[in-house]
């Protein structure tokens, strides 16, 4: 088999539950193959923990590092619990290894590329979305990964 590292960036949309099963029908019968199912959160979806007023009252209020931190690990944790039962409809009996990750990054493109680079993947199938009226074209974070990433990229509808 050709590709034994596939990455499926998750973002809950129709497009990317179609670049799961087309993953799985890939690479699912190969024991040895890996599927990466990762979601990437925004810096900015999180609260700033500057800017938080540090009393109970006020709900994005983030009181010291840890609370912080524990935060981070509650939202990455229950993304990563999230992609479980989609993954589950869409394994159709694959035999490969899936891997299931949510990661900080300033931008989805940058930590779909960080997350390239650093588990040696070998292919990205990932959702494409139309653009308004120029739905024949691919989304800009589908593009900006085809810009970013020096591996074979396919995109699904």
């Amino acid at each position: 088999m050709l590709f034994k590292k596939v990455l499926v960036p998750y973002d809950e949309s129709d497009h990317a539950k179609s670049a799961l099963h087309v993953a799985f029908g890939m690479v699912g019968n190969d024991p040895e193959a890996e599927v990466h199912v990762v979601t990437a959160v925004s810096v900015g979806a999180l609260p700033d923990p500057l800017f938080g007023s540090g009393s109970p009252e006020d709900p994005f209020s983030v009181a010291s590092q840890v609370d912080y931190d524990n935060l981070l690990g509650a939202l990455l944790q229950r993304t990563r619990d999230d992609m479980t039962g989609v993954i589950d409809d869409a394994l159709d009996g694959a035999k490969c290894k899936v891997v299931t990750n949510a990661i900080v990054a300033s931008s989805a493109v940058e930590g779909i590329a960080d997350y390239v680079e650093n588990h040696d993947i070998d292919l990205v199938v990932m959702g494409r979305r139309g653009l308004g009226r120029l739905s024949g074209m691919i989304g800009s974070v589908s593009f900006g990964v085809l810009r970013s990433v020096n591996v074979p990229v396919m995109t699904v509808k």
